[in-house]
């Protein structure tokens, strides 16, 4: 690998004056080049994670905020890029990168199978999903519910199939979303992050112990194919993840809540994990409450990114 051309593309896209033909050749060397490819991943992290850390001090995009956090004004800058260096990649609760960016963002929708649980009949199937676009998850059926003809009904927690003896904790299911088919959009673009949208209900006229619904996306590098096998994953083979919860006591039963997650998409992005559940509200391993009037529907992914400027100036 030629050090000073990587640096010199690194660069040139960092500061997103990536020229159409270097986009190409940046796209070829990672390909090629694994050595590139990992310094790619590295170094990419690293701009994304600071970049991001000093865009979010100038949105107000935070939902859920128990109390903002403040930092000395001199130090504020550096402390929320430590925080974020020190989790990854991870986006809980912010909305940030493309905002504040907007005229040269652009969004899409990003193909998720029967988001609103039309096609679907009966029973989920269970386990995790072993092939892209396909829902799988606990126990839960496709039922009519308060304002929707169909909607997935989360009927039962369980544990984690290859996890012996863990709690029943949640009902989740998931469905693998492959990005071949934005993988060089992904890489011609400066900034880039997905949103995952969920609808949810606790139709529980009475009101109950709490229940914690999730909406959640992971990002993986690679190939989907393997990650039924090693579900759930380990910390560091998550490129990234960004997630947003919603507790409820029920007697509100046909209110609807719209949960929205965010989460950067590295250039490496090679597929995402979304997750939607119910479950406990309580301390990690407490027994999930009994279910079966909690719903999910109208599940979305929009991929927003923001194009270089040599390439707008193409257009």
């Amino acid at each position: 690998m030629n050090d000073e051309r990587y640096q010199a593309l690194f660069d040139a896209w960092a500061e997103s004056r990536l020229t159409p033909a270097e986009a190409a050749e940046l796209s070829a060397l990672l390909r090629s080049e694994p050595q590139a490819l990992a310094r790619f991943r590295a170094d990419a992290t690293f701009h994304g994670q600071l970049h991001a850390a000093l865009d979010e001090m100038n949105l107000d995009q935070a939902t859920t905020p128990a109390k903002p956090i403040d930092f000395p004004s001199r130090s504020r800058a550096l402390g929320i890029a430590a925080m974020l260096l020190g989790i990854g990649l991870t986006v809980a609760s912010l909305g940030w990168l493309l905002t504040a960016r907007a005229e040269h963002a652009e969004s899409r929708p990003l193909g998720i199978r029967d988001g609103g649980f039309d096609a679907l009949k009966g029973r989920v199937p269970d386990g995790f999903p072993s092939e892209i676009f396909t829902w799988g998850g606990d126990p839960s059926e496709i039922a009519s519910a308060p304002g929707h003809p169909t909607a997935l009904r989360f009927l039962e927690a369980a544990g984690e199939p290859n996890i012996p003896n863990s709690p029943r904790q949640s009902c989740d299911i998931f469905q693998i979303i492959d990005l071949k088919s934005v993988r060089d959009q992904l890489l011609s673009s400066s900034e880039a992050y997905v949103e995952l949208r969920a609808s949810l209900l606790d139709a529980r006229t009475n009101l109950g112990t709490p229940i914690r619904f999730i909406a959640k996306v992971y990002v993986f590098e690679g190939s989907p194919h393997e990650v039924a096998k090693n579900w759930p994953p380990q910390q560091d083979q998550v490129l990234a993840s960004g997630a947003q919860f919603h507790v409820s006591s029920g007697a509100k039963p046909g209110e609807w809540k719209t949960l929205s997650t965010r989460c950067v998409l590295p250039p490496t992005a090679g597929f995402l994990v979304v997750h939607i559940g119910a479950g406990s509200a309580g301390q990690p391993g407490q027994i999930s409450p009994q279910l079966g009037e909690q719903f999910a529907d109208d599940i979305g992914l929009t991929l927003h990114t923001r194009q270089n400027k040599a390439e707008l100036a193409a257009r």
